[in-house]
């Protein structure tokens, strides 16, 4: 009898420490205070480039209005999946942040070159900046329009030589150059580079005809003193005082997805994303962030989660179709 009390009452001491400790984990889950510790913030850009200094800009202003500093941490490579990778396999609890820009990181899943297969595992937070994208060649350079660049590469397969930043058809750059390809019955040869920068010194030194890049700090000093020429726009936007320069958007329907953002990974729990929510439009509207843009040359963008996760849905997909095409007609030219 003893015996039977003694293993009611442990089992009663059970039953008791259990449900206390749910009730913390549930306390700790909705973290009520959120935030109440620094937020790591993943950039997938190496440090000091031009997407790399805004997106700390855009943290620093986050975190003031978040109530919590956020932590860059830089991690370039594979296309940007490795920092990818980081926010996707994170812990969801709003402590696990990324930066996306519409690069390979988002490019990679339809090429199969990303460990994971497609963007569902991803919550899309906002977007605060986007890139104006061009094709530049030297000032010097025999073509003064895109026209005559088409035509002169109609007559000289592979002899334009475009620097991109990786291969062509891992790249959002790279995609558009392919359609340019197919749609003038052209064939350009895609040089590829680790960075920009070192683009730009190729094409500066003469080593390639063309540049497919965003306009920024590194490169708008060279077009204001007329050393590189805009052929051609990649994208929607334009730059002021160059709007007469025509875009793939106008010439033929297509352009390159454009975003400068937050993301974080699936499952955010809502009292996260309203804090997430709350804060963002407000560091967009930031006056020292606003100046880093500036100073960057890069106009600040506002989406926030449902307009971005609208946008991601709408355009990646469509991203996708043109690549599997696009590597479909390069498998058959060989």
């Amino acid at each position: 009898m003893k015996k039977q009390i003694m293993k009611i009452w442990a089992t009663g001491v059970m039953l008791l420490l259990t449900i206390l400790v749910q009730n913390v984990d549930l306390a700790s889950a909705k973290d009520p205070d959120y935030p109440t510790k620094p937020i790591t913030l993943y950039i997938q850009f190496g440090a000091g480039g031009t997407a790399d200094i805004a997106a700390r800009g855009f943290a620093e202003a986050f975190g003031k209005y978040l109530g919590q500093p956020i932590i860059p941490v830089n991690k370039p490579g594979a296309g940007g999946t490795h920092a990818a990778m980081a926010v996707i396999t994170a812990k969801p609890d709003g402590y696990t942040l990324g930066v996306v820009a519409a690069s390979n990181a988002f490019v990679a899943p339809f090429s199969g070159e990303a460990p994971y297969k497609d963007l569902s595992g991803f919550t899309m937070i906002g977007n605060f900046g986007h890139y104006t994208y061009v094709l530049m060649v030297r000032n010097d350079a025999p073509w003064k329009t895109w026209k005559e660049f088409i035509e002169w590469s109609r007559k000289n397969p592979r002899g334009a030589k475009i620097g991109n930043v990786g291969a062509k058809l891992s790249t959002s750059l790279g995609l558009i150059t392919g359609q340019v390809e197919k749609r003038e019955q052209v064939e350009f040869t895609n040089v590829a580079f680790k960075s920009n920068a070192e683009i730009l010194t190729a094409l500066l030194g003469g080593h390639i005809n063309a540049y497919v890049s965003p306009t920024d700090a590194l490169t708008i000093p060279y077009i204001k003193e007329g050393k590189l020429r805009i052929l051609v726009y990649l994208g929607v936007k334009k730059l002021s005082g160059y709007e007469n320069i025509p875009s793939t958007h106008e010439l033929y329907g297509f352009s390159i997805p454009n975003l400068l953002g937050i993301f974080g990974p699936k499952g955010l729990p809502d009292y996260v994303l309203k804090k997430l929510d709350d804060a963002f439009p407000k560091a967009v509207k930031d006056a020292n962030f606003i100046g880093v843009m500036d100073r960057m040359h890069m106009p600040v963008d506002y989406m926030d989660r449902a307009q971005m996760t609208r946008y991601v849905e709408e355009v990646f997909p469509k991203v996708g179709e043109t690549m599997k095409m696009l590597k479909e007609e390069e498998a058959k030219r060989k």
